[in-house]
């Protein structure tokens, strides 16, 4: 059975999508909706990558927030993959974050991604 998770009030998830991060790839913008620290960026395969590993770079004000790497060992619809910032990172509201794929080969494979932010 899974245990609880310890999720505050002053947190919140914002959610992008790519339609492919892949060959062709595509990056995702979503916009902060208030003064935060961002906890976590995620991305979950919609299809597999074929022959090279992907990297997910996250940034906001032409800073690099977090990266994560995409395996293609295994890839296959409904993976997750993750990071945590290195170090705690504040944003404003209406900062941008940007989410740009790379790297990975295979056409048109979407990804939807989901930032973890806690209220600052």
């Amino acid at each position: 059975m899974p245990l609880p998770g310890n999720r505050t009030l002053d947190t919140a998830d914002l959610t992008a999508y790519t339609p492919s991060c892949g060959a062709s790839p595509v990056a995702a913008y979503v916009r902060v909706p208030f003064r935060c620290r961002v906890l976590k960026v995620a991305g979950i395969l919609g299809g597999a990558i074929t022959t090279a590993d992907g990297t997910i770079t996250v940034s906001a004000n032409a800073a690099t927030l977090a990266t994560f790497t995409v395996t293609q060992a295994g890839s296959a619809a409904g993976q997750l993959f993750s990071a945590v910032p290195p170090s705690p990172t504040f944003l404003n509201e209406n900062d941008v974050i940007v989410l740009t794929p790379s790297g990975a080969s295979g056409a048109a494979v979407p990804m939807h991604y989901s930032i973890s932010l806690k209220v600052a």
